[in-house]
Parts: structure tokens; C-alpha cells; sequence
């Protein structure tokens, strides 16, 4: 399960991505933050309305001099493409976002297919978020760091980066200094000494 901070983040770093799937909290968390934020332009928005209507002028008529229009345009695409990842997950179609033009109850439909659980199982795009295939192997020797084994069928994503950011600013072991002067040494002798001797 993805926390709020987590889940928005993937809501804007996969604000392009539709070949794949988000958990019920990938979709909601980044709905409740988007909303709020809506609640919060819209309240400014109103605002200024009546600031202006007070002082007894026309309040602006360019829909760009307002919040509510500006935060709409900047959540489109990433809203579309975020509940299209969440259709995935529950085993249907992208496609199902066009009941929202059936009118009076495609926005119901549409809340209640969003709100399914996930399938538990592959399906035609991917893995549930969080799991790893059964038949997955590490790469990397039993002793190598976690950051070193790459996992066959893993696709990376941009929280795989912020994992990579955390562990480089780690202080290393004292088997992992030891695990790395012996792989320099095995590379000295290997390439270098060879060349010297030759």
C-alpha cells in the first residue's frame, strides 16, 4: 500500500504512463490531495470575485486570471492516465473511462470500477504493484547488496530511484568495504598486472 507522499509522486512521474497498472491508493491518495487542492482554488477564486464585485468593478473575465482553470489543465492528462492505470488493475480495459460520457450515471460507474480491488494475478499489464514473479531469481551472488541484484521481470519505476538516492548516501558495512577491496584486487590482478607483465 502506497502512502500519500509516495503515491503522488508516482501520480506525476507516471503522469505519461498507461501500459500499467496503480493500486487503489496510487489513484485515491493523489484524488484526495488533487481535490482538496481544487476545494482550496476554488475558495480563492471566490475570493477574488468578490474583492472585485466589492470595490464595484467586473471581476476578470480571462479564465487564466483564476486558479481553478490553471490547477484543471495542469491535472488533466495525469488524472486520465492515473485512472486508466487503475481500470489496468482491476483487470479491464482503458477504454472504460468513456462511461463517464453516459450521462447521469457514468460518473457512479466510473467511481465504482475505480474502486474495485485489485487482481491478484498477472495480468495483461503486469504484476499487482509490489510483487515480484514467482519464477524471479537474483542476478548477483548471495552476498551482494540488494542495490546490485537486479530481479528478472522487475520493472523500474521512479521510486526504484529514490531507493538507489538512499543507499548511496549509506555508510557501507565492513563486509561491503571488504567485499569491494577484494573485488578491486581481483580486477588489479586480473587486467592490470597482466598488461604490466606483458
Amino acid at each position: 500500500m502506497y502512502g500519500p507522499i509516495s503515491a503522488f509522486e508516482s501520480y506525476l512521474f507516471n503522469a505519461l504512463t498507461l501500459n500499467a497498472r496503480a493500486t487503489r491508493s496510487e489513484y485515491w491518495w493523489p484524488a484526495l490531495i488533487v481535490g482538496l487542492a481544487m476545494i482550496a482554488a476554488g475558495v480563492a477564486d471566490a475570493m477574488t470575485v468578490m474583492r472585485v464585485s466589492e470595490a464595484g468593478g467586473l471581476p476578470p473575465l480571462n479564465p487564466f486570471s483564476y486558479w481553478t482553470p490553471l490547477l484543471s489543465l495542469l491535472t488533466l492528462v495525469p488524472n486520465i492516465t492515473c485512472g486508466i492505470r487503475r481500470l489496468h488493475d482491476t483487470g479491464r480495459s482503458g477504454l472504460w473511462v468513456l462511461v463517464m460520457l453516459v450521462p447521469m450515471v457514468g460518473g457512479l460507474i466510473y467511481i465504482l470500477l475505480l474502486s474495485l480491488p485489485s487482481e491478484p494475478r498477472e495480468n495483461a499489464w503486469g504484476q499487482p504493484r509490489g510483487q515480484v514473479r514467482p519464477h524471479a531469481r537474483d542476478d548477483a551472488e548471495p552476498g551482494a547488496p540488494t542495490s546490485a541484484r537486479r530481479t528478472r521481470g522487475h520493472r523500474p519505476s521512479a521510486l526504484d530511484s529514490y531507493a538507489v538516492l538512499l543507499q548511496a548516501e549509506a555508510e557501507p558495512s565492513p563486509e561491503e568495504i571488504a567485499r569491494r577491496k577484494q573485488e578491486v584486487h581481483e580486477y588489479f590482478k586480473r587486467n592490470v598486472s597482466r598488461r604490466a607483465s606483458a
